[in-house]
C-alpha cells in the first residue's frame, strides 16, 4: 500500500461536517454589523449639523457602499460567478477586522468616515458569509441560526457594557472589546479556509439574499436592542436583556430540530412575526412583552424560509453586489424614516415603516420560486437531533453575558436604593440637555457626561433628550446608565416615544412622579415634562420639573401653550424648582409668561446674565434655565468645558425659602 509523502495531510474538517463552525461565522459577524449600525446613528449626527437632505445622503451612500465593497471582494478572491468562497469571507473578515480595530483607534472627523467605512464593510462581510453558507444543503436553516444566535450575542455583549458600545469606550475595556469583535469572525474564517468549509462548496446564492436587510433594521431596533426592550415593556434593563437572550434561545432551538415546517407553520410564523413587531411598537408594559418575545421565536423560522434556496440566483458579481447593496438600503430606509419623522413628520405613525419592513421580511419567507433549470443534486444532509446537535452548545456565550449583565443591572427600574432625604437643606441642581448622548465631537461618551455631573456634586439633575434605544443614539439606555454611574435614583418620562424624553435623577428618594404629554401645536415633536417632589434634609419638600418645549425658533406660540398646559397641570403648592431647555432666550415672550406666573431664573439671581448655552463649542444663545419659586438661589453658573453634547449644562444652588 503506497504511502502519502509526509508533508501531505488531509485537509482538517470541523466538527459536524464544519455546521457549528459556518453558524458561529454567521454569528460573530451579525454582532459586528450589529454593532456599526448602532454607531452609524451617532456618525450620521455629524452630517445633520448640514442638514437633514446631506445626513440622508449621507446614510444612504454608505449602506448602498456594501454593494461595492462586496464586489471589490469577490473580484479580488476571483469569485467570477458571484458565488461567495471560504477565499472571499476570510477576505471580507479580514478587511472588518482592519477597519474595526482601526475605527478604535481615531475620533472626531476622521472616526466619521473610518467608522462610515466600517460600516459598509460590515453589512458587506456579513451578506458574503449568509451567501456562503445559504448556498449549500441545509444551508438556509444554517444561516438563519447564526443570524438569531448573533443577535443574541449582541445583547449579551451589550448588557454587560451597559448598552454603552466599545467603539466608542478610550480605555482598555473598549480596546478589549473591539479586538474580540474584529478577531472573532476573521479566526472563525481562518478555521474554515483551512478545513475547506467542511462540506461541499456552495453552489448559488438566494435569490431574496437582499431581504437580509429588513432583518437586521428589526434586528438593530428591536431584537437585539435591551434598551429598546426595556423602555418599551417598563421592565429592568437587566432583566429585558435576560428575555430577548433566551427568546434567542428557544428561537434557535426551533431551528435545530431537523424537520421540515409545513406550509401553515410557515404562515403562522410569518404572520407572527408581523403581529409580534406591530405589538411590540405599539403596546407596552407586559403585551409588549409578549409581543417582543412572540417576534423573537418567529424571526428564525421566517429567516429560514427567505434564505433556503429553492433555486438559486443568476450568476455574477455584479448581482451580488447589487443584492448586497439592496440589502444595505433596505438596513438604513426603514431606520431613517423612523427617526426623520421627529424632524420631517411623516403623512402616518412612524411605526408603519418598521411594520411594513418586517411585513416584508414576512412575505420573503413565504415565496418559493422553481428554478428555470433542474435543480443540482446533493446529497442529504445529516439530521442531528436538536439535544444532542453541537450547535446547541455556541447558545452557552450569549446566556453567561446576559447573567453577567443581569448583576449591575438586576431588577430595579429606578436604579440603586437612595436615603429618603437629600444630605442637606441646600440643594445642588444641574439640568442638561444631552443631545441623546452624542457630542458634536462625533463620540457617545456617557463616562465624559456622567464625570461632569459627578464633579458638581449634585443632589438633583434634570436631564432632557434622554435616549433609551434609539438608534441615532447609538442604542444605548443613558437613563439606566446614568443612574447606575451616578449612584442616584432615577425617573424617565416618554416624550417623542418611549426611547426618549426627559429623566430626573436624585441622589435621595423621589416622590409622587408625574409625566405631563405638551400640546404638539405645530410639531414637529411630541414633547412631554416630567415632575417629581425630592425631601430636603429637614422636611421640605421640593417639587421639581425636568421639561423640554418645541425647537424651532418660529414655534413661540407652540411653546407658549405647552407652557400654559404644564403650569396648569402643575400648580405651584411649595417649593418648586422648574428646569429645563426651553428654546427661548432672555426676552422672549416664554421667558416673560414664567416671569409674570411668579417664576424666577436662577441665573438672572445669583448668576451671570451674560452665560449662554448652545451651541456648546461656540455658544450664542441662553435657552437652558432653571427657575424657582418660593426658593432662594445662592450660586447660579453655566459650565464651559463640557463638550459631551451640543448644549452646556446650568448648575445652581437652591433652598426652600423660609
Amino acid at each position: 500500500m503506497t504511502q502519502p509523502p509526509p508533508d501531505v495531510r488531509p485537509p482538517a474538517t470541523p466538527p459536524d461536517a464544519g455546521t457549528p463552525t459556518r453558524v458561529w461565522l454567521v454569528a460573530t459577524l451579525t454582532v459586528a454589523a450589529l454593532e456599526m449600525i448602532r454607531a452609524s446613528g451617532p456618525l450620521l449626527d455629524r452630517a445633520f449639523a448640514t442638514s437633514t437632505v446631506a445626513a440622508g445622503l449621507a446614510a444612504a451612500g454608505t449602506y448602498a457602499a456594501a454593494g461595492l465593497v462586496a464586489g471589490l471582494v469577490l473580484l479580488a478572491t476571483r469569485c467570477r460567478s458571484g458565488i461567495p468562497t471560504t477565499a472571499a469571507v476570510l477576505t471580507a473578515a479580514g478587511v472588518l477586522a482592519v477597519a474595526r480595530l482601526l475605527a478604535q483607534a481615531v475620533d472626531g472627523g476622521a472616526l466619521f468616515w473610518v467608522g462610515l467605512v466600517t460600516v459598509a464593510v460590515a453589512v458587506a462581510a456579513l451578506t458574503l458569509a449568509v451567501a456562503f453558507v445559504a448556498g449549500r444543503p441545509a444551508g438556509g436553516r444554517q444561516a438563519a441560526t447564526g443570524l438569531l444566535l448573533g443577535c443574541g450575542l449582541s445583547v449579551g455583549l451589550q448588557m454587560t457594557l451597559g448598552t454603552w458600545d466599545a467603539i466608542w469606550r478610550d480605555g482598555w475595556s473598549g480596546w478589549v472589546v473591539a479586538a474580540v469583535i474584529a478577531l472573532a469572525p476573521l479566526l472563525t474564517a481562518r478555521s474554515l479556509s483551512r478545513g475547506h468549509g467542511g462540506a461541499a462548496p456552495a453552489t448559488g446564492r438566494p435569490r431574496r439574499l437582499w431581504a437580509l436587510g429588513p432583518y437586521l433594521a428589526l434586528a438593530a431596533m428591536i431584537l437585539a436592542n435591551p434598551a429598546f426592550a426595556a423602555s418599551q415593556t417598563g421592565i429592568a434593563l437587566g432583566i429585558a436583556g435576560l428575555v430577548l437572550v433566551l427568546s434567542t434561545v428557544v428561537g434557535v432551538w426551533i431551528l435545530l430540530r431537523p424537520e421540515t415546517w409545513p406550509g401553515p407553520v410557515r404562515i403562522a410564523a410569518a404572520v407572527l412575526l408581523v403581529a409580534g413587531t406591530a405589538g411590540t411598537m405599539w403596546l407596552t408594559g407586559a403585551l409588549a412583552l409578549v409581543a417582543l418575545v412572540v417576534l423573537s421565536v418567529a424571526v428564525g423560522v421566517v429567516v429560514t424560509g427567505t434564505l433556503t434556496m429553492h433555486g438559486p440566483a443568476p450568476r455574477g458579481v455584479l448581482r451580488t453586489m447589487g443584492a448586497t447593496a439592496i440589502a444595505g438600503l433596505g438596513i438604513v430606509l426603514p431606520l431613517l424614516l423612523y427617526m426623520l419623522d421627529y424632524d420631517v413628520p411623516l403623512p402616518v405613525d412612524n411605526a408603519w415603516v418598521v411594520v411594513i419592513a418586517a411585513l416584508v421580511l414576512a412575505l420573503t419567507g413565504l415565496r418559493r420560486r422553481t428554478p428555470d433549470s433542474p435543480p443540482v443534486e446533493h446529497p442529504a444532509p445529516e439530521r442531528i437531533p436538536a439535544r444532542v446537535n453541537t450547535v446547541r452548545l455556541l447558545l452557552g456565550p450569549a446566556v453567561l453575558l446576559a447573567l453577567v449583565g443581569l448583576v449591575p443591572y438586576g431588577t430595579s427600574t429606578t436604579g440603586p436604593d437612595v436615603p429618603a432625604r437629600a444630605a442637606s437643606d441646600d440643594l445642588t441642581v444641574v439640568t442638561w440637555n444631552l443631545h441623546y448622548g452624542v457630542s458634536p465631537l462625533t463620540a457617545v461618551d456617557l463616562e465624559g457626561i456622567a464625570r461632569t455631573i459627578a464633579e458638581e456634586h449634585p443632589d438633583v439633575v434634570a436631564l432632557q433628550e434622554v435616549e433609551r434605544g434609539w438608534i441615532f443614539g447609538g442604542g444605548t439606555d443613558v437613563a439606566t446608565w446614568m443612574a447606575h454611574r451616578l449612584g442616584m435614583t432615577v425617573r424617565f418620562a416618554p416624550a417623542a416615544d418611549r426611547q426618549f424624553g426627559n429623566a430626573v435623577l436624585s441622589r435621595s428618594a423621589l416622590a409622587d412622579t408625574a409625566v405631563h404629554a405638551l400640546p404638539y401645536g405645530a410639531g414637529p415633536q411630541q414633547r412631554s415634562a416630567l415632575s417629581t417632589t425630592v425631601v430636603t434634609r429637614s422636611g421640605a419638600a421640593v417639587r421639581v420639573t425636568s421639561v423640554h418645549l418645541q425647537h424651532r425658533e418660529e414655534n413661540t406660540p407652540t411653546r407658549l401653550e405647552q407652557l400654559r398646559t404644564l403650569l396648569a397641570d402643575e400648580p405651584v403648592t411649595g417649593p418648586s424648582l422648574l428646569a429645563g431647555d426651553l428654546n427661548a432666550d432672555p426676552g422672549w415672550p416664554e421667558i416673560t409668561l414664567l416671569e409674570d406666573a411668579g417664576w424666577v431664573s436662577a441665573v438672572d439671581t445669583a448668576g451671570s446674565p451674560d452665560a449662554l448655552t448652545s451651541p456648546s463649542t461656540a455658544p450664542d444663545a441662553r435657552i437652558d434655565w432653571i427657575f424657582g419659586q418660593q426658593m432662594t438661589f445662592t450660586d447660579a453658573r453655566v459650565p464651559t468645558e463640557p463638550r459631551e453634547s451640543d448644549h452646556l449644562p446650568v448648575v445652581t444652588r437652591a433652598a426652600p425659602s423660609s
